[in-house]
């Protein structure tokens, strides 16, 4: 990880992450500034995100601008109030399904938008990120890319990481942050990957006690509360969701979080190997 950008005049430190530190312009917008120069197509992924869904209020933040700061590449975009959702639980634990339902509407009115033919292909990222994963056992890659390889294409706008914690505002009024890992693909393949963060996802660090004990209880119910939501607002369920997870759960190896591992480990193993037809 780079060392810490110090705040340049006119920007205000807001927040901070693995792969980005967040300040605030004189102007009232946000700076996202990527830790790594070589994060410029990161940065170009979320601007073609943002433009996407520039008609829908409430469903991402405005694009302002691509720029740079101190020689990373930097996003620039709307500030949005309010806190993430995850956040909200930890408050408010007994607004998990409607924190769920929220969720799935959002998700929903995302995957009704084509994406934009500039973002990549989300089958050649996951199968990029299976191929890469050096903890990912073989039988496992290779039946993950089986699976891969059989499953449909798609064409619609994904985010690639849409969890509790991407998303900021009201429950009425969700907006959906952090797009760089948007691309075009299938739904399933977008809400498979959120049923694994919701099922089986490391919680951050900071994450107090009683919110991890509420979190065990109520992961199970917030997968199944916002998964039912996406399915009514799109009509049919997701095709063919259990090979999506399957694949997903190998491309998580990629991100090389190993207090996953055995959970993974045990999904895959416990999984039929053979594609299905």
């Amino acid at each position: 990880m780079a060392d810490d950008l110090i705040a340049p005049p006119g920007l205000t430190p807001l927040a901070e992450g693995r792969e980005a530190e967040v300040f605030v312009r004189a102007d009232g917008n946000v700076v996202k500034v990527m830790r790594s120069p070589d994060q410029e197509p990161r940065v170009r992924r979320e601007a073609t995100a943002l433009q996407a869904l520039a008609d829908r209020d409430h469903l991402a933040p405005a694009f302002v601008e691509v720029t740079e700061v101190a020689g990373r590449p930097a996003l620039v975009s709307e500030r949005v109030s309010g806190d993430d959702l995850l956040a909200r639980l930890s408050r408010q634990p007994w607004l998990v399904l409607k924190v769920a339902g929220t969720l799935g509407r959002a998700h929903a009115a995302m995957h009704a938008h084509e994406a934009p033919d500039t973002l990549p292909a989300l089958h050649d990222e996951l199968a990029r990120r299976i191929q890469s994963a050096k903890a990912l056992p073989s039988r496992h890659a290779t039946a993950a890319l089986e699976r891969l390889e059989a499953l449909p294409e798609g064409d619609r706008l994904c985010h690639g990481d849409y969890h509790p914690q991407n998303v900021l505002g009201t429950l009425d009024a969700p907006v959906i942050i952090d797009w760089g890992d948007a691309s075009r693909g299938a739904p399933g393949a977008d809400v498979a990957r959120t049923l694994l963060l919701l099922r089986m996802g490391e919680l951050p660090p900071d994450t107090s006690a009683p919110m991890r004990a509420l979190t065990a209880v109520g992961r199970g119910m917030l997968a199944r509360r916002y998964l039912a939501v996406y399915t009514r607002h799109m009509a049919e369920k997701p095709s063919r969701l259990d090979e999506w997870f399957f694949v997903r759960a190998a491309a998580r190896f990629n991100e090389e979080l190993e207090a996953e591992y055995p959970r993974l480990l045990k999904l895959l193993d416990e999984s039929p190997t053979r594609p299905a037809t």
